[in-house]
């Protein structure tokens, strides 16, 4: 599998299971402006609130014959695993991505433990060998990249600004290099984003006056 950010918003995704992993994985294709239909015959409390407030719809019936497969996304989150392996083959014929949330092995697609951090969004991936590991590391890049987040505004507008005095983008690319290096990035990690600030002011003031 490869890595890489989807734009859900209109997408149709449908969900067979109504527990708490699919009410996770629910509350991600929501936030990304995906069309969300669930059938199970019961939800948590969460997921009929959802559909309260019509942010999904939810069939309140079992999975059969007649609920039509046909959806960008599939996930199956029953405790049926030959019910999730049955609906993934027909919704697979259908051309829809499957996600199985019983067998990693029979995924299209996959849902990494991510965590973000201001601006910063990151997606982990441990092959399932120890959720615990994953933890703790969202733990670490939380603590570890606060600062990192905090000055992507001001780098944001320093950015905005090299792109307006540096017409091509291998001066652009020489000027990142040579001015935001790995020696910055500890300085940043380690609270003294202040000094890589003013060197880069000096550098983009620098070109500013030649040009």
């Amino acid at each position: 599998m490869i890595t890489m950010a989807l734009r859900l918003t209109g997408q149709r995704c449908l969900v067979i299971g109504g527990g708490a992993v699919a009410e996770r994985r629910i509350g991600l294709f929501l936030k990304e402006g995906a069309k969300v239909t669930v059938v199970s015959p019961e939800v948590t409390a969460k997921i009929a609130e959802w559909a309260a407030d019509n942010q999904l719809v939810w069939q309140k019936a079992a999975y059969d014959e007649s609920v039509d497969l046909a959806a960008d996304f599939v996930l199956l989150a029953t405790s049926d695993s030959e019910l999730n392996a049955m609906c993934a083959k027909k919704a697979r014929a259908l051309g829809a991505l499957v996600n199985r949330a019983d067998d990693r092995s029979d995924c299209d697609f996959t849902f990494p433990a991510t965590v973000t951090v201001g601006d910063l969004e990151f997606a982990i991936f441990t092959g399932r060998v120890s959720p615990r590991l994953s933890r703790l590391i969202k733990k670490d890049l939380a603590n570890r990249y606060g600062a990192v987040a905090e000055m992507l505004p001001a780098l944001r507008e320093m950015r905005k600004t090299v792109r307006e005095l540096l017409t091509t983008p291998a001066e652009r690319e020489e000027f990142w290099q040579k001015h935001l290096g790995q020696k910055e990035l500890i300085k940043i990690i380690e609270g003294d984003w202040k000094c890589v600030e003013d060197i880069l002011s000096d550098e983009i003031n620098r070109i500013r006056f030649k040009s």
